[in-house]
């Protein structure tokens, strides 16, 4: 029975994950669309809550209709002029549908509707990654990891296991901060407050201005270290700062990934694509490791890195995402000519095709390589 349980669970948890994690931020992107849309004068003629058949009409907003369909993988955007997802409506007739028609709009405005999206998902990141800030991070200490000979560190009697908890009374939480601190004070005698199995203590140690090679100012060896069990709370201030560096950091990051993985040589199955599965075993494991830390972080960062995913895959120029249609009406506006609306649909759906078999391998290697959460 405990067997039985436990493939239940395999099962239950990547689709929560799914559902917390994934669909809002696909719904996000595509009601990013929708309000681009609005500020350009182009109708959406449908918001779609997973894609059709539809199950039923919610409501409806202004000129769209807010929908529930039956297939629960994302949403959609519908605007007037475009045919895929068309429940056979015939707007034609009302005032002024030609006029807010997606196609009847020059390219630069049609860029600021398919860039919608991808903004809207930046932003949301930038916003959860503040909300990481506010609702509390591991508090962290820079502990020594090893003491090098003949050094400040060891004049002062510091051992490995020793953490740095405050430069001249200011609070230390990281090893970056200590190192920018180090350099500062090089020269100069400095308090520093160590904690050991003793207690915490301070002591005098003057950073080497020009240390030996690979020694250091302190001559030791450094790494981050979480307390257990301890959250630090920021105020919105300073979570702004704090939460607008980490979404640069991890934004940054992302855009370089092809580049680390070749220069770092990392494996494949460390650093290969992930699909909707693979994305929803993390998302689950992350709701797992929030649950017992009884903290919303590491959901969150999920979250931020998923959010910083979406709003940067959509804009790769490849059609069928949106920057392939931002090339497209980039070209017409160089080109003073545009492609017929149905042959630029046509293109889209062929690269939409070729998509979703890239999806069908990716998916397969979810399921025999499932995705661990580290």
């Amino acid at each position: 029975m405990s067997t039985f349980w436990a493939g239940l669970g395999n099962i239950v948890g990547p689709i929560i994950g799914f559902l917390l994690g994934l669909i809002p931020l696909i719904l996000i992107h595509e009601f990013g669309h929708l309000i681009a849309g609005r500020v350009v004068g182009i109708w959406a003629r449908e918001f779609g809550i997973g894609y059709p058949p539809r199950v039923l009409k919610l409501f409806r907003w202004k000129e769209t209709d807010f929908t529930l369909n039956w297939l629960p993988f994302g949403g959609f955007t519908r605007f007037e002029g475009e045919t895929t997802f068309d429940d056979g409506t015939d707007h034609t007739a009302e005032l002024g549908a030609q006029e807010h028609s997606l196609y009847a709009k020059g390219p630069w405005q049609r860029i600021v509707v398919y860039l919608g999206g991808s903004v809207a998902n930046l932003t949301t990141a930038w916003l959860i990654a503040i909300l990481i800030f506010v609702t509390g991070i591991p508090q962290t200490r820079a502990v020594i990891t090893d003491v090098v000979a003949d050094s400040p560190a060891a004049a002062a009697s510091l051992q490995a296991g020793d953490r740095i908890i405050a430069v001249n009374g200011d609070e230390i939480e990281d090893t970056r901060v200590l190192q920018e601190r180090i350099l500062e004070e090089a020269g100069e005698p400095t308090t520093f407050t160590i904690e050991s199995e003793n207690g915490s203590t301070d002591v005098v140690i003057t950073p080497r201005a020009n240390p030996p090679e690979g020694q250091g100012a302190l001559g030791i060896m450094i790494a981050t270290q979480e307390v257990s069990g301890t959250l630090k709370h920021y105020p919105l201030t300073q979570a702004v700062t704090y939460g607008s560096r980490y979404f640069a950091n991890v934004a940054a990051t992302t855009v370089m990934l092809p580049v680390y993985i070749v220069r770092m040589g990392i494996p494949f199955e460390q650093a290969r694509p992930v699909g909707v599965i693979g994305i929803s075993q993390i998302a689950d494991q992350s709701v797992d490791q929030s649950i017992a830390q009884n903290a919303p972080y590491p959901f969150l960062n999920v979250l931020v890195l998923l959010s910083i995913s979406l709003g940067i895959f959509n804009l790769l120029p490849i059609p069928a995402l949106d920057g392939g249609r931002i090339l497209f009406a980039v070209i017409e506006a160089i080109r003073g000519k545009a492609l017929t609306p149905a042959l630029e649909e046509r293109i889209h759906l062929v690269a939409l095709l070729l998509l979703v078999a890239v999806f069908v391998v990716v998916t397969v290697l979810d399921i025999v390589m499932p995705v661990q959460l580290q």
